[in-house]
């Protein structure tokens, strides 16, 4: 039986035309593999890696990863020249800049039909971001848009998340037209260690439950790379249940973040792009998907993120 995937969160890298000062070796961060996204990735690869699969990729959405962080419209209009199934794009945008230039950026970002939203990376410095006066006036702005979208980005299991959260989740309910969505689970502590790591776990936990209390608040569960290299799919499987146990099946989507899920050693003898159906069939196997039922299963690897990115009303 074939299963249909919506990839909401990957990244296409042309390395010819994009700039990608991360991925630059003398540039942060100074990952010890980093040369391996050092690449194109192009969702062709992807097509290739399940053509032998009982996947489908059905659609996906493109995350930017620094093609062009000062004119991000051109990130659009690379990724809406490419011949591929349905897709939507998140384009950075700078929350800091004076509200209007903010203003020019966010306008001509909107005359390309696949911008559904913005990211721009808080992590640690989120405090320091969401405190500025232009951010605030910017998030203001970034409401006003219909059935837009803010991708979320920090780490609630550090101790910064303790300071940062009255601010966000004041920033969340004063922009309530405006959809956040918390990347990568929100850099959830290792399980394994958790006898080592009780305190990580429960501020996780906690800065969580509030966050999940705002409706227009939903979650991707993918980036277990970032935090080990090595992971477990068990650890997969306690993350994403507890998503689904606080945020409720409607609101939690899986994805991969391609290509840095090639990252993970797990997924197969050689890091490759062909293990991007690897981290997929580790996904389908599961305890947390295989306890689903077939509807569960269909909104958390296709659905929700059809409906939330609204995949329905554009098609590259």
């Amino acid at each position: 039986m074939t299963i249909n995937i919506i990839d909401p969160h990957l990244h296409l890298f042309s390395h010819s035309r994009g700039d990608y000062h991360w991925l630059k070796s003398e540039n942060p961060p100074f990952w010890p593999d980093k040369h391996l996204l050092q690449q194109n990735f192009y969702i062709e690869d992807l097509n290739k890696a399940l053509v032998n699969e009982e996947i489908k990729l059905k659609g996906f959405v493109h995350i930017e990863a620094g093609f062009d962080n000062a004119q991000p419209w051109r990130e659009l209009e690379y990724i809406e020249n490419l011949l591929c199934q349905k897709s939507r794009t998140i384009v950075s945008i700078d929350l800091l800049a004076q509200p209007e230039h903010f203003q020019k950026s966010l306008q001509k970002s909107q005359q390309y039909h696949s911008l559904i939203g913005v990211r721009h990376i808080l992590d640690e410095q989120a405090y320091t971001i969401l405190s500025n006066h232009n951010v605030q006036e910017n998030f203001a702005s970034l409401n006003e848009v219909t059935n837009f979208i803010f991708e979320l980005q920090l780490p609630l299991a550090d101790e910064s998340a303790i300071k940062v959260m009255p601010l966000l989740l004041q920033t969340i309910d004063k922009n309530k037209q405006l959809r956040f969505i918390i990347n990568h689970a929100g850099f959830p502590p290792k399980i394994a260690s958790k006898e080592t790591n009780d305190n990580a776990w429960d501020l996780w936990t906690k800065q969580l439950t509030k966050l999940a209390k705002y409706p227009n608040v939903f979650i991707k569960c993918s980036g277990w790379e970032m935090q080990d290299r090595q992971y477990e799919i068990s650890w997969f499987s306690d993350v994403t249940r507890f998503c689904l146990n606080t945020f409720s099946i409607k609101r939690v989507m899986l994805a991969s973040n391609f290509p840095l899920c090639l990252l993970g050693k797990k997924l197969g003898n050689e890091v490759g792009k062909k293990n991007y159906a690897s981290y997929w069939q580790d996904i389908l196997k599961s305890s947390v998907i295989q306890q689903c039922s077939k509807n569960e299963k269909n909104a958390l690897l296709h659905n929700n993120a059809f409906r939330i990115y609204q995949l329905d009303e554009y098609e590259s």
